[in-house]
């Protein structure tokens, strides 16, 4: 499922990461492995991109959103729409451990 991203400010005027988990929309796609090519390229400072998914279709996801899979959570931090055709989209994404409750990156 795609949690979309939303940036607000908190009551101290500070930004806050939060994630949509009541309008999640359903991704379907097959998830591998990054290769060392979509590491060099889509990996940031302290985000290094550990995971390729690939899905059917337009993008249903843009970098920030969170995809999330049973107790999985994969921060995207890129998109390539192949061909753009909308034929099929590539996700880069980071798999994080430290998110059990869903709530905040």
């Amino acid at each position: 499922m795609v949690e979309p991203v939303s940036r607000v400010k908190n009551s101290k005027g500070r930004a806050q990461t939060t994630y949509d988990t009541e309008t999640r929309a359903i991704l379907r796609g097959v998830i591998a492995s990054a290769d060392p090519k979509a590491v060099a390229r889509y990996s940031q400072t302290g985000h290094p991109c550990t995971h390729q998914i690939v899905q059917r279709g337009g993008e249903a996801a843009k970098p920030g959103d969170r995809l999330v899979h049973g107790h999985a959570h994969y921060y995207i931090l890129g998109v390539d729409n192949v061909a753009a055709m909308g034929v099929a989209t590539i996700y880069y994404a980071e798999e994080r451990l430290d998110l059990d409750d869903g709530s905040e990156l």
